[in-house]
């Protein structure tokens, strides 16, 4: 072999040692990158949970108002009907505090519902991010 060949070879070697070095650097930060995601996930995973958590909440706090206003319906048509009673006549004039009772939770939902689309936007937009299973 001619000795430009070896020093060409040398050159090769220089450079993909070079670009090695260059990998392992790249490696090190993907890997550091993928450990915080992944501790990420946990965090994720555990948010997911607890909105889980607060959606079933949510809907048994809907089962007891719901509940409520039953109740509440039928006192006011005994009253409407001519039963009497203290606690029938509070029933019938606490409307005011009804009509507060469902304002606040309509608020609450309309928290819970434009909470519960931004995660789900971001779960999906994650999941498609990632590649198939092989």
């Amino acid at each position: 072999m001619s000795t430009a060949t070896h020093a060409s070879m040398h050159q090769d070697h220089l450079q993909w040692i070079s670009e090695n070095d260059m990998w392992r650097c790249d490696l090190g930060a993907w890997q550091e990158e993928l450990r915080k995601g992944l501790a990420g996930l946990a965090e994720v995973e555990r948010g997911l949970h607890e909105h889980a958590r607060a959606l079933q909440t949510h809907a048994a706090a809907i089962r007891a108002r719901e509940q409520e206003l039953r109740n509440h319906e039928h006192a006011l048509a005994r009253f409407e009907n001519g039963a009497e009673g203290p606690e029938l006549v509070a029933m019938a004039l606490a409307h005011d505090q009804e009509s507060a009772k469902h304002a606040q939770q309509a608020a609450a939902h309309e928290r819970i519902k434009q909470y519960h689309h931004r995660v789900v936007v971001q779960v999906a937009q994650l999941l498609k991010a990632l590649p198939a299973p092989e």
